[in-house]
């Protein structure tokens, strides 16, 4: 599973089982022997950063049921949900906020100029072949620079074809669930010549999301349902695969997206009735080829076009002519193109240049209609060898800032160092020591910059600076109760400075400014274990835990100083335990959060309470005649525990969802 992660440059002893010839440079490759866990989370055990890693199958038995829901068995991972099937979905790695984690959809990062932040609901776990989460650099140097641009990373990696056994294969599933949550998905995957595959998938998802909850009113309690929270989604994908020779690689992908969704707005008393509706469309088209020159040279070229609408809307009295509309445009044009040289086994160099223009308009930014030019560099060195693993980069970014109309937000430019490594001290043993630091920086984002009502052309870019250092250790025992083992131990630091917020100067008028500094320290744990308990039988557990301190230590005088930054759970974690075997597989799962504050400002009336919450899967798959059959159940808080991740912004309780997915 963790090939794709760990056979380029791992630092371990050469055992290669069997010659198998490169079907793109022709040539016979011995590889290194590496450390693959078949079960829990795999993560690279190697890594000199933090990296977690999940497949598909896993995604099955920890009985996950959305992409938010899987990174929230992520460590050191926040994640910001407004409740309901396709409701808005972020998430802040480390306490470092949203717009520092780097999303990229099948090697190329997906950006967002007007928030910095993406939604993740956009995306469906149907199409997803692994999701990983590297924290810090990663290990693999032949990247664009943008997408180590960031101070996290988050990778979604589509599903390959597969075309052993015949030239084509079919995929159909639906499910179904509570609160009218309806989704049918559909895959083609066509071979069209020996060198040459052709993909294409499309969902529809609609769901009400009228679920109850309890409303607390004094010594009154009622039982309420949400309303105005409608969403209906169709997305689609076609991909195209081709091996120009026999040393390059060819991939071609077009998107769109498209949403409507009603917004419920805060639960407020007094005042159910919420009116507000957006709509979100979203094209992208990308390219990516890699090759090999000669026997020490590779080179990656990426290209892409982006193209992103959204329509808000509101009505009311409060608006001149009874409603209030605004629309945004984004467009963006990327270029990237990355060199690696490979001397020898121990030693690669890469060197990686990206270009993009983004353009922005809007009727909410007076007119002002604008752009940025940004140019990324990196320069990486990579050394291996048995027991070390170091890597170093220096990133330069230059953020070249315009606009059409009006004044024009300041440009910003800066060289952002990293280092990393790994060591292992015994020969015998997959146990390793890492340490690794990481300079970064973001700009403001358009909407922070020219927003009407709070923006400001001369905020400072926020500077992170990351420290981490951690342990690992994996043991595999085939044939024993205890298969599989492995954990990783986390510690870090994370110094934030000129943090970028919004404050007010009353209820309708605010403004962005630099908040001084943010210190943040942590411990990230994770477990995997595998254990056998019979033939066909095994237990398979999984378990993460984050420890935070996040504090505000901008100004000694202040109130606030020292205190818990907002949405920051002093302790977050997950578990989940499967049992696998010839009848019906299950698992069950918990993920749990301590207690957070949703202001500054740590009175009682603004302290979220904690919560625990737990689920079941039953699946079972089974061949009926040429169809593979795939059957699942998910119980969702079957504990029926009524909790918000965002204040006013209630949870659904106890839900069903129902899957069955046939393959030709």
């Amino acid at each position: 599973m963790l090939a794709a992660c760990l056979v380029a440059f791992a630092p371990m002893e050469m055992k290669a089982q069997q010659q198998v010839t490169d079907t793109i440079t022709g040539k016979v490759h011995v590889i290194d022997e590496v450390t693959v866990s078949t079960t829990g989370r795999s993560r690279n055990v190697i890594s000199t950063a933090p990296t977690q890693l999940v497949t598909q199958k896993q995604l099955l038995y920890q009985g996950v049921t959305d992409l938010s829901d899987a990174l929230r068995r992520f460590s050191g991972v926040n994640v910001r949900d407004y409740g309901g099937a396709g409701g808005v979905k972020t998430i802040s790695v480390r306490s470092l906020g949203s717009q520092h984690t780097a999303v990229a959809y099948d090697g190329i990062t997906i950006t967002d100029a007007q928030s910095g932040q993406i939604d993740l609901s956009r995306f469906s776990l149907d199409n997803i072949r692994s999701l990983s989460l590297t924290i810090g650099d990663n290990d693999d140097i032949f990247l664009p620079a943008r997408t180590v641009a960031s101070a996290a990373v988050l990778r979604l990696q589509t599903e390959v074809p597969d075309f052993a056994e015949k030239t084509y294969r079919l995929k159909a599933e639906v499910k179904t669930g509570s609160f009218g949550m309806l989704n049918p998905y559909l895959r083609y995957d066509q071979q069209l010549g020996q060198k040459v595959s052709l993909s294409a998938y499309a969902d529809y998802l609609r769901a009400d999301n009228q679920y109850p909850f309890r409303l607390v009113n004094g010594k009154y309690v009622t039982i309420e349902k949400r309303n105005n929270n409608f969403i209906e989604t169709y997305r689609g994908e076609l991909n195209l695969t081709a091996h120009t020779s026999q040393k390059g690689l060819l991939q071609a992908k077009a998107y769109y997206y498209n949403s409507f969704r009603e917004l419920p707005g805060p639960v407020i008393l007094y005042n159910s009735v919420n009116r507000e509706k957006e709509t979100d469309r979203n094209f992208f088209a990308q390219l990516h080829y890699q090759t090999l020159l000669g026997s020490m040279w590779h080179l990656q070229l990426n290209g892409k076009f982006n193209w992103t609408y959204t329509h808000y809307q509101d009505t009311g009295n409060q608006y001149p002519g009874g409603m209030l509309s605004n629309y945004y445009y984004q467009r963006e044009y990327y270029g990237s193109g990355t060199l690696m040289f490979t001397p020898d086994d121990h030693w690669a160099i890469a060197y990686a240049a990206d270009y993009a223009y983004n353009n922005f308009n809007s009727n909410t930014t007076a007119g002002v209609r604008p752009y940025r030019n940004t140019i990324l560099q990196t320069l990486t060195a990579k050394y291996q060898s048995k027991q070390w693993l170091l890597t170093a980069r220096l990133l330069a970014s230059i953020y070249d800032n315009g606009a059409k109309n009006g004044a024009a937000s300041k440009s910003a430019n800066r060289l952002s160092p990293s280092i990393s490594l790994s060591f292992k001290p015994f020969e015998h043993q997959d146990l390793y020591l890492r340490a690794s630091y990481k300079d970064i920086f973001r700009v403001a984002t358009f909407s922070e910059n020219y927003y009407a009502r709070f923006s400001s052309r001369d905020v400072n870019p926020e500077i992170a600076r990351q420290y981490n250092v951690g342990i690992t250790y994996n043991m595999m025992q085939p044939g024993v109760w205890l298969q599989n083992f492995n954990i990783t131990v986390d510690g870090y630091y994370n110094k934030v400075k000129d943090k970028i917020v919004a404050v007010p100067f009353n209820m309708f008028f605010w403004t962005i400014i630099n908040l001084g500094r943010v210190d943040i320290w942590g411990t990230d744990l994770n477990v995997d274990a595998t254990f056998r308990l019979a033939k066909n039988h095994q237990l398979l557990f999984n378990a993460a835990y984050t420890l935070q301190r996040a504090a505000n230590m901008t100004d000694p005088k202040s109130a606030y100083y020292k205190n818990q930054i907002v949405y920051t759970p002093k302790n977050s974690g997950s578990a989940s335990l499967a049992w696998e075997n010839p009848w019906v597989n299950l698992a069950l799962h918990t993920t749990m959060s301590s207690a957070r504050y949703t202001v500054e400002d740590h009175k009682p009336s603004n302290r979220l309470p904690g919560y625990g919450e737990w689920g079941a899967s039953l699946y079972r798959s089974f061949s009926f005649r040429s169809f593979e059959v795939v059957t699942r159940l998910d119980g969702i808080n079957l504990g029926n525990k009524q909790y918000s991740i965002v204040k006013s912004y209630p949870m659904p309780g106890r839900s069903f969802k129902f899957t069955i997915s046939v393959t030709i």
